[in-house]
């Protein structure tokens, strides 16, 4: 547990973490004779397992049985293999929710949700908390000292499917959570609200309801975001009180949580309160074949931007799917192709991972995921992915005690994740692209020019970061500028892009001259702005300085004043702002600030991240690195890891690379990968 997160924060774990999410709930006794020799033999080291699992261990109220459990803890444990226990608290017994049906979650159409699939109880129940913590305490309490058990997950992927809750029980706690918040006064609510407007001024907390969907226009956009804050709070506080009976219990155990889904805060108390955060990495979701390695490597590198090095709960080895029902649809994702999952699998190593399990160990012959692939198939016999996972095991053992410690190289960064401006842009977007939308453009952009870019929020730490995007960041906090000024002041190049610190605290819009409090620091103010809806017929070109044809602006357009000492960098060639500055650059320091006014749309970053790489003095993380190849780097004093991925389907040859011990599939040809390689240099 820590107060203090950075995308350098190790996990400091004492050995990696190698296994697989185990179901012993789901198999024979015949099935699961020789599991432990089979995983041993793959060189597993740790399972999870029970988070579906309530049932099983408490039948009826009051009424434990963790003999299944223990049994299988122990088995593992004769072969070295430790144990991670999950709170069961995302399936709650159908004993429970028919005794209680007031603890189910409502849907915004007013809709409770039934039994018969997983997260319908809400956080916000306090009889669901009740039985949350007392089923924590009765699991902790009987694994208080068992040796084999090292670590918990709390309960499973919250939000993952629903993340909304509009029961009887959250309007109470919104209504309690909100008086707080405004210190019992609604006068606060009401200003800061802005419920003048609409004629929405309430008279006390208990008239306030959650937004739903039933109002005939839009909500107000700081009740929809105070919201969102709140079913934050509400889920850290369901996670924390698990916490506590678990640290109380045995304060050596590690605590994490899987994620990452919508309307929680990770880089807030929620992630304070545990050890270090997971993500499930399942890149398979994503359809388009050729993008997948960058989409894994930006959600890796968001991860590890919320709080540091992380674990991967759940990774991806097969097709994974779920049945539908009519209602839902019906899904199944593509195989990896042959090496395709170990080189998924390293890709999460490489950016921050310390800990890494398949999903899962034997395909599940029942339920809406037995389409969904495991290590094993289901006649329980194991083919190329047994086979990939046991080649795996046997690399970590050698790999995984130079992995620990180290940390994830990066030389530009774009800023986030930051869960206010994703809530304040949501809650106001007026159609145009979110600033993680953005930041992922940038990311993909400068990433696929082989530049070692990761996600960094401004109160982190910038060390080594020569460009810095600020992707249209609505709410910008003052607090943030001294930081960044010290930065660019040290050498740095900051990018801020159109629209940002032009709302306030409240998510109102400010009433100091765009962009306020970075005004002075960027050295310009913004005149006038448009929103761009129609580029066809009413197009907005800018040129940038030494390019030879103008390009067309999206989205939205700003005129910009500049300050003294501030120069032009492009300008506005048609409409309403011909003639103005479109984007400037101010030197500051040993370094340099560039506004640019207008969206960073993926065509502009195309034509301007070549500029911005060459202000800024940004080079290829390897200068020889071929078409199609990815390259990261884990660092630590004393030690380099150069990771290479062959993302395309040939081989492909080196001209050169760097000088030291050539592993993985480099030891076997030590300039030229094959089709899903990785090649590893340990210099």
């Amino acid at each position: 547990m820590t107060s203090q997160l950075s995308h350098r924060r190790p996990t400091n774990l004492d050995f990696f973490w190698y296994g697989v999410p185990y179901y012993p709930e789901h198999w024979s006794e015949e099935d699961r004779r020789d599991d432990p020799q089979r995983m041993a033999a793959a060189g597993i080291n740790v399972v999870r397992m029970a988070e579906f699992a309530w049932t099983r261990m408490e039948p009826s109220q009051g009424v434990f049985d963790f003999s299944l459990f223990d049994q299988t803890i122990d088995r593992l444990a004769e072969h070295g293999i430790r144990t991670i226990l999950c709170t069961p608290t995302a399936t709650p017994p159908r004993w429970l929710t028919a005794r209680h049906p007031e603890i189910l979650r409502m849907d915004n159409l007013g809709r409770v949700m039934s039994h018969g699939s997983r997260q319908h109880a809400s956080h916000m129940s306090e009889i669901y908390r009740t039985h949350s913590v007392r089923i924590t305490r009765a699991m902790a309490e009987h694994y208080r000292d068992h040796p084999a058990v090292i670590a918990w997950q709390t309960d499973n992927e919250f939000h993952c499917h629903f993340n909304e809750d509009h029961n009887a029980s959250t309007q109470v706690a919104f209504r309690r959570w909100l008086a707080e918040r405004y210190d019992q006064d609604i006068r606060k609510l009401n200003a800061a609200w802005g419920n003048e407007f609409w004629s929405l001024t309430y008279d006390n907390f208990e008239q306030v309801d959650t937004p739903k969907s039933h109002a005939p226009g839009r909500y107000n956009p700081t009740h929809r975001r105070d919201y969102t804050q709140f079913l934050s709070d509400a889920v850290t506080l369901f996670q924390q009180e698990q916490i506590q009976v678990l640290r109380a219990v045995n304060p050596r155990w590690r605590i994490f949580h899987n994620g990452t889904f919508s309307n929680i805060d990770y880089r807030g108390q929620f992630t304070r309160d545990l050890d270090f955060l997971g993500y499930d990495c399942y890149p398979m979701f994503h359809k388009q074949g050729l993008s997948r390695p960058w989409i894994q490597a930006n959600k890796l590198d968001k991860t590890r931007g919320y709080s540091g090095h992380f674990i991967v709960p759940e990774q991806q080895s097969g097709g994974g799917g779920q049945s539908g029902d009519g209602v839902d649809e019906s899904y199944l994702h593509d195989s990896p192709e042959p090496g395709e999952m170990r080189q998924m699998a390293y890709r999460s190593i490489a950016r921050g991972a310390d800990g890494l399990l398949f999903f899962r160990w034997r395909s599940c012959r029942f339920g809406v995921e037995q389409y969904w692939q495991g290590l094993l198939d289901h006649d329980n016999r194991g083919r190329r992915r047994y086979d990939e996972a046991s080649k795996l095991g046997a690399e970590l053992k050698q790999l995984g005690p130079e992995l620990l410690g180290t940390t994830v190289k990066i030389d530009a960064a774009v800023a986030g994740p930051d869960f206010l401006v994703h809530e304040s842009h949501r809650s106001c977007t007026l159609g145009l692209p979110a600033p993680d939308t953005v930041g992922e453009w940038v990311h993909r952009e400068l990433t696929q020019r082989g530049v070692s870019i990761g996600w960094v929020h401004p109160t982190d730490d910038l060390a080594g970061v020569k460009l810095y995007i600020v992707p249209h960041w609505a709410w910008f906090d003052p607090a943030y500028v001294a930081p960044l000024e010290a930065w660019v002041k040290a050498g740095g190049t900051l990018v801020i892009g159109a629209w940002t610190a032009t709302r306030d605290a409240n998510n109102h819009i400010s009433d100091q001259t765009p962009p306020t409090c970075l005004a002075d620091l960027c050295g310009v103010e913004v005149d006038d702005y448009s929103r761009i809806n129609n580029i066809a017929e009413r197009p907005r070109q800018l040129q940038f300085e030494g390019m030879v044809e103008p390009m067309a602006a999206n989205h939205w357009a700003e005129a910009l004043k500049l300050r003294a000492g501030t120069k032009v960098l492009a300008t506005w060639q048609s409409g309403t702002f011909a003639g103005k500055p479109a984007a400037t650059i101010r030197p500051v320091g040993k370094g340099q600030v560039i506004y640019i006014g207008t969206w960073l749309s993926e065509s502009l970053l195309a034509t301007v991240s070549p500029l911005l790489m060459q202000w800024s003095g940004l080079s290829k993380t390897w200068p020889d690195s071929p078409q199609g190849v990815e390259v990261v780097v884990r660092e630590a004093s004393g030690r380099c890891l150069w990771f290479f991925f062959n993302n395309t389907q040939a081989p492909v040859t080196f001209a050169s690379l760097p000088k030291g011990e050539r592993l993985l599939d480099f030891a076997a040809d030590p300039s030229t990968l094959p089709a899903y390689g990785v090649g590893l240099i340990k210099a």
